[in-house]
């Protein structure tokens, strides 16, 4: 079984600190949820009201239609997964597993197949006999998951699970995650400051900045349309390209002039509830390295002149710097391609992928057409 969860104006404070000042969230039932930023951003201070861990100074918090502010955590049958692994070093991985089945009411045998079940899951099973120290930092974690989720819990709350392992192991265990949250269905609360994590695995993001959640959306949501600047700047590796320019409303949609020309975006792609009342106003475009296209020789009129700053070939792409008017742009170009220093190069961008920004609220008022 798993449960929604539903947070009602929670706030919590460490003395005279507010670290969570107002915050609203729903949870579907079944869903990777992941909550993500920078550290210090409330995020573990969340996930441990959650769990029971830190107290609440306001707000209510429902497990389904039950108020759990006041319940016990050993109660709310959570699961829970740490960024150290927190497996018993005395115990062998089969009564790592089997320990939180100790206060359920079942006997040997139950206990036996359940923890069998569940280090088969996580592909444990060949080393129920050993220690933990015999075992690797990625086994270690999956002996973890195998005890969080021996207990069939209603959610499973990891904080930081993958950030001690090494890069080729988290690519292989956030493979893992996935696929355990499809086979087992249960709600799973991820906490995280690595993007790539949260982008890869989740159904939903929440964005934290200071104790305030800034957009909850899909992964391609977020990336493709950013509520405002500072999510744009935090989603996307290489980081989103930003251009100032002169912004002019008019009923046929928005134009705006910068350094990249003049662009034009029709009405039916703005976003009118944060349009500025201005008929001018100051604007930022913000174009994703991956949606330049760059040549050596002009293709279309409307291409942009750049000059070469950098090329970095990396792997299956090259990531390449140009200079436009002044404006330093990263582009993302499938294959390997040599650029000289100071090479005249042109730019062809679909408009369609931009968004644009007031500058003066930071909020997006046009949003990216797939």
């Amino acid at each position: 079984m798993s449960v929604t969860i539903r947070i009602d104006h929670a706030k919590k404070q460490f003395g005279a600190n507010t670290v969570i000042p107002d915050l609203s969230l729903n949870i579907r039932q079944g869903e990777f949820f992941t909550l993500l930023g920078p550290s210090g951003c409330g995020k573990t201070t969340l996930l441990r009201m959650i769990a029971g861990f830190n107290s609440i100074e306001g707000g209510d918090f429902y497990f389904n239609d039950r108020r759990i502010n006041d319940l016990d955590p050993a109660k709310r049958n959570i699961g829970m997964v740490f960024q150290n692994y927190a497996i018993f070093p005395h115990l062998t991985v089969r009564k790592n597993v089997e320990f939180g089945l100790e206060n359920r009411k079942m006997s040997k045998a139950e206990k036996a197949a359940l923890s069998d079940e569940f280090m088969k899951l996580v592909h444990v099973d060949a080393y129920a006999d050993r220690m933990p120290d015999r075992l690797s930092g990625g086994q270690q974690q999956r002996v973890a998951l195998a005890r969080a989720l021996v207990i069939k819990p209603d959610v499973l709350l990891m904080d930081e699970p993958l950030s001690n392992l090494d890069a080729k192991l988290r690519v292989d265990m956030r493979s893992e995650l996935k696929r355990l949250h499809t086979e087992t269905g249960t709600t799973m609360i991820y906490v995280t400051h690595d993007q790539v994590e949260a982008l890869t695995m989740s159904t939903k993001i929440a964005i934290f900045r200071e104790g305030i959640i800034i957009q909850v959306a899909h992964p391609l949501e977020l990336y493709n349309n950013p509520a405002n600047l500072y999510v744009a700047d935090f989603i996307g590796n290489p980081r989103i390209n930003f251009v100032d320019g002169k912004a002019e409303v008019s009923a046929s949609g928005l134009t705006v002039n910068s350094v990249l020309g003049r662009m034009t975006f029709p009405a039916d792609h703005l976003k009118d509830e944060n349009m500025p009342q201005e008929a001018s106003f100051d604007a930022v475009l913000g174009i994703r390295p991956e949606q330049i296209a760059i040549n050596t020789s002009r293709q279309s009129p409307s291409d942009i002149e750049a000059h070469i700053y950098t090329s970095m070939p990396a792997g299956s792409e090259t990531l390449v710097t140009v200079k436009v008017g002044g404006v330093s742009m990263v582009i993302k170009a499938l294959g390997i391609t040599h650029y000289n220093p100071d090479q005249v190069v042109y730019l062809s961008i679909d408009t369609t992928k931009i968004n644009v920004f007031d500058k003066k609220t930071e909020n997006l008022i046009k949003y990216s057409v797939e």
